[in-house]
């Protein structure tokens, strides 16, 4: 299967590599430097293109070592050409094999690092391997569902909720009825034993107060609908009218 249109495959550009002149030789020489270093430290921070194109063959060697394992000799030579430090073979198939072993998805992570001013302008990158030591690179999310404005929320949510729910019809068996009051009796206990009963009942009257205020305004609209529907009806009959009388049986 071929293009149908001609395309340029354009290579990433690794920058002070070995100096000019270097050729693919040196390029692959780079790369193996970035998977050794990778495999040494678990974290490292380059360029993006020297991390975005290493890390290609840092997955594939492990892929390959937990599919082969180390009795398997081509897997065996390609650790010991991508790996410059031989000690590093070990760590492959007796640490990385075992933790990697069942991991679904990829084995690496990669996060875009800030420019650095003044210096060079390059886009920098951070790759390291799932499951090291170091601090995690993200801050852990923050648990603020017990900050004091987020519960006094919650509180006057659900008693607002409640009173929804016995402003509704219910039916007749009664059931509903019951379980709105064992709710309603339960949040009271709630309220009462956090200490936070008056800030809820302030917070409570807070909402009826919008709640009245935005029924008003919707009665308001609704009466000025009404208003506007009865001048259109209003101009309509006019138009009509006018149309009757100069249909006077005479055309031009």
């Amino acid at each position: 299967m071929s293009l149908r249109y001609p395309y340029k495959m354009s290579y990433r550009k690794l920058r002070g590599t070995f100096g000019p002149g270097g050729g693919p030789l040196a390029r692959i020489t780079r790369l193996r430097m970035v998977v050794t270093s990778l495999i040494r430290h678990e974290r490292i921070e380059t360029t993006w293109n020297k991390a975005a194109e290493a890390r290609d063959y840092a997955e594939l060697l492990i892929q390959r070592a937990i599919k082969n394992g180390d009795k398997h000799g081509p897997t065996m030579e390609l650790a010991d050409f991508w790996l410059l430090e031989k000690d590093l073979i070990h760590k492959l198939f007796k640490v990385l094999v075992p933790r990697f072993e069942k991991c679904p998805t990829a084995f690496t992570k990669m996060y875009r690092l800030p420019y650095v001013y003044p210096g060079k302008g390059r886009e920098m990158g951070l790759l390291e391997l799932k499951g090291n030591p170091w601090p995690p690179v993200l801050p852990e999310a923050i648990d603020k569902s017990k900050h004091i404005n987020n519960v006094l929320l919650n509180a006057a949510r659900q008693d607002f909720r409640m009173e929804q729910y016995k402003s509704m019809d219910m039916s007749s068996d009664g059931w509903h009825k019951e379980s709105v009051s064992q709710m309603s009796a339960a949040m009271d206990t709630v309220a009462k034993g956090s200490g936070l009963e008056e800030t809820v009942t302030d917070t409570e009257s807070l909402l009826s107060d919008e709640i009245r205020e935005e029924k008003e305004a919707q009665e308001m609209r609704e009466l000025q609908r009404k208003i506007d529907s009865l001048k259109n009806r209003g101009k309509k009959k006019h138009r009509d009218e006018d149309d009757d009388d100069d249909d006077d049986g005479t055309y031009v």
